[in-house]
């Protein structure tokens, strides 16, 4: 994990494998389709990025860190 200064907070960033992108998927029963409309991203990235074909750059891991803290939060974790 990377550390990161944000607004005064620190927070964590994750490394965000390809098995990580897809065990967020699956965590909150999304789709390829649906992950990639609320990233803004196409289908095909996210099927790249999944099975190792692409790597996230690091504002896409930042992104992924945010939409993973408001799925916890939608879901009620």
């Amino acid at each position: 994990m990377t550390t990161i200064t944000e607004l005064g907070k620190i927070t964590s960033m994750k490394l965000w494998t390809s098995k990580d992108i897809k065990t967020l998927r699956k965590k909150y029963k999304l789709s390829q389709k649906a992950l990639s409309v609320i990233l803004g991203v196409t289908e095909h990235y996210i099927y790249y990025l999944e099975r190792g074909l692409r790597k996230p750059s690091k504002s896409f891991k930042l992104l992924l860190d945010c939409i993973e803290e408001k799925l916890k939060k939608k879901g009620g974790e």
